[in-house]
């Protein structure tokens, strides 16, 4: 199963680079150019210097990851970043707000050793794009560090690794600060060998479940397998934030589905192949996006029910017609963004279908862009079911695109792992 060791983290000193919270950012794809240019001008430390959030330039790709490692390596030398002295796991707390609640939950900064997908200890939700994978290889190729930990969970069903943290978090942090989204992320060294020995045990027996970052560890694979150094070389391991499946501040959001560009007839025969499937009744017409969420959420819980906002027509409610036969389907046909893949969206657009569906995690967004004319659909869907999410990713199967939105995003710049000793 998984394989776990602690690692020398590397971490930026406030006394030269002043509060944390103006140095962490959010993962690379979760960064558009408006926040990239607002992180940067916050701090010549920010994080977001050295892991991007664009594609290469097309002209000079190598400018970017060229750039990232000349800094990284500046800042080592000028004491901005200090590797710890021994190898440590990091816990982390991470508190934030959402829907009106105070939320929390857990994470434990680890290097895992990165394996083949046949090999069962790390589980693979859904397919990678190419471009994207050699990007994350080519930034780890010029700085020979990993910026940003990969989100995986795991499960801790009899509550050993719980006890371990409850002990951990009774002391003072060793670093806190405010993250982009508006939470507070606070980080504790783990440095003591028996504790660090009780933590990699438990993980020797249970594998872990990558919930985002597919992409940065198909790229420390490859970049795994370039390398020369022997099995525990730190090129052979990925850093990761393990979370706990059941913590209860972890939370599954909606990817949703926006569609343009169809051809009147593509667009009639999507709408035809819902229709047979799904019976539909009307929104009000005022409904709003958050609003028509709640009722897929509410009625969804009980049956397989998205949402639509339409150019041509008011909002509809769609579930499945009573004797369609989904178990018949596999055991992915427990999810709508299954169901509206394989039976309706690829059925009617072919391979048109790369062009005209994009993702969102942003009703909101989508749904104004429908209004506006710039979209002909926008479908709402309810969060994938985490237990069904881990029992099927368990039997080796992987999700349709963009199915699951694990919130909230991990920061970046609390550890960075260091793959080469020389500055």
């Amino acid at each position: 199963m998984a394989i776990l060791k602690p690692f020398r983290g590397c971490r930026f000193d406030p006394t030269v680079v002043g509060s944390l919270s103006d140095v962490i950012c959010p993962p690379y794809d979760m960064i558009g150019p408006e926040l990239k240019t607002e992180l940067q001008g916050r701090s010549p430390y920010n994080a977001v210097h050295l892991e991007g959030g664009e594609q290469p330039d097309p002209v000079d790709p190598q400018a970017g990851y060229q750039q990232a490692a000349r800094l990284f390596r500046q800042w080592l030398s000028d004491g901005a970043l200090r590797q710890d002295d021994g190898p440590c796991f990091y816990l982390m707390r991470h508190v934030y707000n959402f829907g009106g609640r105070r939320r929390q939950h857990i994470g434990l900064f680890a290097d895992v050793l990165v394996e083949d997908y046949d090999a069962g200890a790390v589980l693979p939700h859904e397919f990678t794009r190419e471009p994207a994978v050699l990007d994350r290889v080519a930034l780890l190729d010029a700085c020979q560090a990993q910026f940003s930990p990969i989100m995986s969970l795991y499960r801790d069903s009899d509550g050993d690794l719980q006890r371990i943290f409850d002990g951990v978090l009774e002391n003072a942090p060793d670093a806190t600060g405010s993250t982009p989204a508006g939470g507070n992320a606070e980080l504790w060294r783990i440095a003591d060998a028996a504790t660090q020995a009780a933590i990699t045990d438990t993980f020797a027996n249970r594998p872990v479940f990558l919930a985002d970052g597919h992409h940065r560890y198909e790229a420390a694979l490859r970049y795994s397998r370039g390398q020369s150094g022997d099995g525990d070389a730190a090129s052979n391991y990925v850093m990761m934030t393990l979370v706990e499946f059941d913590d209860p501040g972890l939370l599954l959001l909606p990817y949703h589905r926006v569609a343009g560009g169809m051809t009147d007839e593509q667009l009639a025969d999507v709408r035809a192949r819902m229709d047979e499937l799904f019976a539909s009744r009307p929104l009000s017409p005022d409904v709003t996006p958050a609003e028509a969420v709640d009722e897929v959420a509410r009625v969804g819980e009980s049956a397989h029910c998205f949402g639509v906002f339409w150019t041509d027509a008011p909002p509809t409610l769609h579930t499945l017609r009573a004797g369609v036969g989904w178990e018949d389907w596999g055991q992915l046909a427990v999810s709508e963004a299954w169901v509206l893949q394989e039976r309706v969206l690829t059925p009617a657009l072919g391979d048109a279908l790369a062009g005209c569906i994009d993702y969102s995690p942003d009703h909101d967004a989508i749904a104004q862009q429908v209004n506006l004319g710039e979209q002909q659909m926008a479908i709402l869907l309810k969060p994938f079911p985490l237990e069904p999410f881990r029992q099927i990713v368990s039997a080796g199967n992987r999700l349709p695109p963009k199915s699951t939105f694990f919130y909230p995003k991990l920061p970046t710049g609390l550890v960075i792992n260091r793959l080469d000793g020389s500055i």
